[in-house]
């Protein structure tokens, strides 16, 4: 049903948005529960971290998902360890 909407192109590109949306706000959530201490340990930001994907998802929603990306796989890590 829905390739028949979007078409097939259109239709990968909607679940790559869905996806990037779901990671962005994926990261979004983790980043606002990790206390603010342990991102002062692990030399990043918290506020930073919150606002990024934020803007990625509303400049452009694939930015926001590379965005949650970079945080989920680069500076989680790094806080969770420090938490």
């Amino acid at each position: 049903m829905a390739a028949e909407i979007f078409g097939e192109q259109g239709f990968i590109i909607v679940l790559v948005a869905l996806g990037s949306l779901v990671v962005a706000v994926w990261a979004l959530i983790d980043a606002a529960v990790r206390p603010e201490s342990a991102f002062r340990a692990a030399g990043q930001s918290k506020v930073l971290w919150i606002v990024l994907p934020i803007v990625g998802i509303f400049l452009f929603t694939f930015v926001g998902g590379v965005l949650g990306i970079v945080y989920l796989a680069a500076i989680r890590p790094k806080v969770k360890l420090a938490g």
